[in-house]
């Protein structure tokens, strides 16, 4: 498949990924993501794969969902009174 890096680059950003390039190697994280969620490859093809992996949810913390009070409706971890 033949592949550009501006193509890859935007599927990934819309996918909630970041991609560099520095010499050969191809950089991929999470926006806003620290050095120890990214992902180093020379080829396209990988990036593009794994990228869409990592926007999928492997790596990510999931959050837990949020209480709400059975009454108000209001999240009971809001601190409210």
């Amino acid at each position: 498949m033949n592949m550009k890096y501006k193509t890859v680059q935007e599927v990934l950003r819309k996918a909630g990924i970041v991609m560099s390039k520095k010499g050969e190697v191809h950089r991929i994280n999470f926006f806003s993501g620290l050095e120890n969620t990214a992902y180093y490859t020379p080829t396209l093809q990988d990036a593009l794969d794994k990228g869409l992996g990592m926007a999928g949810g492997a790596g990510r913390v999931k959050s837990a969902p949020v209480a709400k009070s059975a009454e108000t409706g209001i999240p009971t971890s809001a601190g409210i009174g």
